[in-house]
């Protein structure tokens, strides 16, 4: 009886530890109310890796907070991964989500969001700037003006494969790294096949655009980030000079 007894706390040590090592390391998979409002954020606001790290090694759910709702169904909630990274981009986040239709959510694409560090609060003015932009309390607009993205409980890793990813990288930022250890990461991809990453080399943010050919540009592909908090028309600006939403021709 005593071995049967040590064989099944074995097992379940063995399960216990097995689920912990996953969700320490393995890909992180989102489990929890907001899946919707959780896949908003992730595809709109750069540098977000879909997880916080706060008091040891395990990756746990983000901060999401429903704030307000309008007439229409949009909804106005609070967004973020902040933990041991208090010096990330985009921080603490304020985002509007349109509408949810069948498997997908749809937001305005660059302002449907804002930001801000440690410390500081979202003013009754910027906040009424966000709604405004984001057409709040105003019926629906026709869905091409919106960004569409499919509903997912893990942050996905983009098109591009982490050998390609490096080699870029290194390339743009004269390095010689051979992993990625989050120096790389996703934001979306449009409806030709071009990508958009945030690199975070040591001396700050960059904003890199993919071409559907999984090339991209040293002069107009690269985009360095100076404010972290304000860069929504920048990267809108830049997005739009690297060909976003419109046919590729090799």
């Amino acid at each position: 009886m005593r071995v049967k007894k040590w064989k099944i706390k074995s097992r379940l040590a063995l399960l216990l530890s097995f689920t912990l090592f996953l969700t320490g390391c393995g890909r992180f998979e989102y489990r929890g109310d907001y899946l919707e409002l959780y896949s908003v954020a992730i595809h709109s606001i750069l540098g977000q890796e879909g997880y916080r790290i706060q008091g040891g090694p395990f990756r746990q759910p983000p901060r999401i907070r429903i704030l307000e709702e309008d007439n229409y169904g949009r909804v106005l909630f609070s967004y973020t991964e902040s933990g041991e990274r208090e010096h990330a981009i985009s921080l603490y986040n304020l985002v509007i989500m349109q509408k949810v239709e069948g498997d997908y959510v749809y937001f305005y694409p660059h302002y449907n969001f804002i930001s801000r560090d440690v410390g500081g609060s979202f003013t009754d003015a910027a906040i009424d700037a966000l709604k405004e932009a984001n057409s709040w309390n105003q019926p629906l607009s026709d869905r091409s003006e919106f960004e569409r993205i499919r509903i997912s409980r893990r942050k996905q890793s983009g098109p591009l494969s982490d050998a390609q990813l490096i080699e870029a990288f290194n390339e743009i930022f004269s390095r010689n790294i051979t992993r990625l250890h989050g120096l790389m990461i996703y934001l979306r991809t449009d409806d030709y096949g071009r990508a958009v990453y945030l690199a975070e080399p040591r001396e700050g943010y960059f904003a890199i655009l993919f071409q559907p050919d999984h090339s991209f540009d040293l002069e107009t592909g690269v985009l360095e980030i100076t404010d972290r908090n304000n860069y929504q028309t920048e990267l809108r600006l830049f997005m739009e000079a690297n060909g976003w939403n419109t046919p590729f021709e090799e």
